[in-house]
């Protein structure tokens, strides 16, 4: 499987809290079927975490793949960024502050929680001037989603895609979370699901157990499309 949404790296966070949580949580993934993660920082909160692209950034990211190569563990670590949506996103997107999943041009986004579907449209609107593709990030946690599970459709017409967490999915975020992400499913308007994996205790990178429910709950090949081979199109 191929994970497109994990806080793995260690100090950049609220995700792994140092090298020994990060190497945990590549354990688990493996232990879990997962080959391939893209790990994904918060990034551009504001007053919070920066997190923008630069040399250092980018070491914390190669330390980390050194040490899965040297524990030998069958894992591939690539580039990404959560990209909080702002007003100035689509900017920073043009001056390479802001990185897309594995450069591939697609670029994971959250917003607020109880941010409007408007003002959420218009902030994907403005990233796709740039040429980019917004992947919206757990859509089921948002209120509009909640209250109007179809406002995704806007989205995807918009050519955005849709990635709906592991733990949704399994209830963790609460009932409304678990009944959206159950709808966006079922109506096929997902294109990912990751892990959103914040440590090796809580919200794990471990897999298996949502594998298995797509593929009994629908089928192998949706199961496999949502884990595997849409991101192989896409982002990898």
């Amino acid at each position: 499987m191929i994970d497109i949404h994990a806080h793995i790296l260690p100090h950049v966070d609220d995700g792994a809290a140092d090298m020994q949580d990060a190497l945990l949580m590549a354990e688990l993934a493996v232990e879990g079927g997962v080959h391939t993660i893209i790990a994904t920082p918060h990034s551009n909160i504001p007053g919070e975490v920066d997190n923008y692209y630069d040399p250092a950034l980018m070491r914390r990211m190669t330390d980390l793949q050194e040490r899965i190569k040297e524990r030998e563990l069958p894992l591939i670590l690539l580039p990404g960024m959560e990209i909080f949506g702002t007003e100035d996103a689509a900017q920073k997107i043009q001056q390479g502050r802001l990185i897309s999943l594995n450069n591939s041009g697609y670029y994971l986004v959250e917003f607020g929680f109880r941010r409007s579907g408007s003002w959420i449209t218009d902030i994907l609107m403005s990233i796709r001037k740039t040429g980019g593709i917004p992947v919206v990030a757990h859509p089921e946690r948002y209120d509009c989603i909640q209250k109007k599970p179809e406002l995704a459709l806007d989205w995807i017409d918009l050519g955005c895609q849709l990635q709906v967490n592991r733990g949704s999915i399994f209830g963790k975020f609460g009932r409304a979370s678990f009944r959206a992400a159950d709808e966006l499913l079922r109506n096929d308007w997902i294109t990912y699901v990751a892990s959103d994996a914040h440590s090796p205790y809580q919200r794990t990178t471990f897999m298996g157990d949502v594998y298995d429910f797509l593929r009994e709950e629908f089928s192998e090949k949706r199961a496999r499309c949502l884990l595997v081979e849409n991101a192989e199109k896409y982002l990898i």
